[in-house]
């Protein structure tokens, strides 16, 4: 048994008798299936840590079957007592099931991939937004991440868009490397490692002064575990996500945005915010058009609805139940009558939009059709 810490175990010994955060667990209402709780997880791995019992079907679907979101974190009734953290317990569980030999195919088959392919989506590298590009020397570089490098080339189009025509110099990466951030979700540490350790030499080597990223979970690799991990990135490097670096232009007074009347909302990043406390840059963003016409949903901030950003596998199959993810959202912006949600991933917008006859936009798209 791989060796388990004093705070996973404290999790698993509070979590087994509570179920206090069910309510917001986005996993638990896809099938409302208990073992799919963070109550239900914590009874299960009570039974492998605890009683010393082995990893089954039924507990490692569970464990795999976490959208990682923090909601439960969130909203933890032992929050006096610093909070107990199934997120990182459940990815502890994932690592030990590598280790053990026991991950279901379809993460296998994500982790060969993302080695081969840099998307878990068995996509060509051919397809993606960078194959054809050439690098530059260049004051930003933009960071896609694999969502928008091979699905959502529009969100890469609108930013590249904002840039030129404020005449930033930019670059990108020729066949952009995943971060290495899915296979450490997914439970393979060492394989992220090698990949973040080649992206890392990869941005060393460009002129870049600022590093923008799309992807949240890009984003989080890059601010919490490269420095984990002992990556280095070159000194003076300013990481930011694009929301920030929207923020940041709109305050120096070089990105003037026209005004808009069409109501506005935000659908927060689970990783962004949750993670980051990256909250007030994209709603500075949205207010400096929309003003008064911009409302919050009813669950914002860290009480935010999750859209999935991390739900890769759900009963052993890639996930694709997104749309049921998104409606819990675009059902709250309906609610308050919003015209139009802004998303801060490409995962968010695609599950959003796939609930709901609402627009949906990520935050560079809005931006550029305001300049």
């Amino acid at each position: 048994m791989t060796s388990i810490t004093k705070n996973n175990l404290d999790t698993i010994a509070a979590c087994r008798y509570c179920p206090m955060c069910r309510h917001a667990c986005p996993s638990e209402f896809i099938n409302y299936r208990e073992s799919d709780t963070p109550r239900g997880r914590g009874i299960l791995l009570d039974n492998i840590y605890r009683a010393g019992n082995e990893f089954d079907e039924s507990t490692i679907n569970s464990i795999y079957n976490c959208f990682l979101c923090g909601s439960c974190k969130s909203w933890c009734e032992g929050q006096e007592l610093g909070g107990y953290d199934m997120p990182e317990l459940v990815k502890f569980a994932r690592r030990d099931i590598v280790k053990r030999g026991m991950a279901p195919k379809v993460a296998k088959d994500m982790k060969v991939s993302l080695q081969k392919n840099d998307n878990p989506y068995k996509f060509d590298k051919q397809l993606s937004f960078t194959a054809t590009v050439k690098e530059k020397p260049a004051e930003v570089l933009y960071y896609m991440g694999p969502e928008v490098n091979f699905k959502n080339h529009e969100i890469a189009k609108a930013f590249i868009e904002i840039l030129e025509k404020l005449g930033i110099s930019y670059t990108l990466l020729n066949n952009e490397p995943s971060s290495g951030k899915i296979l450490d979700l997914l439970g393979y540490r060492a394989e992220a490692q090698e990949k973040a350790k080649s992206l890392a030499e990869r941005v060393n080597a460009t002129a870049c002064l600022t590093l923008v990223v799309s992807d949240p979970l890009s984003y989080d690799a890059f601010k919490t575990d490269y420095p984990d991990w002992g990556l280095d990135f070159k000194e003076g490097l300013k990481i930011v996500h694009v929301s920030e670096y929207l923020s940041e232009l709109i305050k120096s007074g070089k990105l003037k945005l026209k005004k808009t009347n069409v109501k506005v909302t935000l659908a927060d990043s689970e990783y962004l915010g949750r993670l980051n406390d990256v909250y007030e840059a994209p709603r500075d963003v949205i207010k400096a058009s929309s003003g008064k016409n911009y409302e919050e949903m009813k669950w914002n901030h860290k009480y935010m609805q999750p859209a999935g950003e991390a739900a890769f596998i759900f009963d052993g199959e890639p996930f694709g139940r997104g749309k049921e993810i998104g409606k819990k959202i675009s059902d709250k912006a309906k609610d308050i009558n919003a015209e139009r949600v802004i998303t801060l991933s490409a995962t968010a917008k695609n599950n959003i939009a796939a609930s709901t006859d609402l627009k949906v936009m990520d935050i560079a798209e809005f931006v550029a059709e305001l300049i």
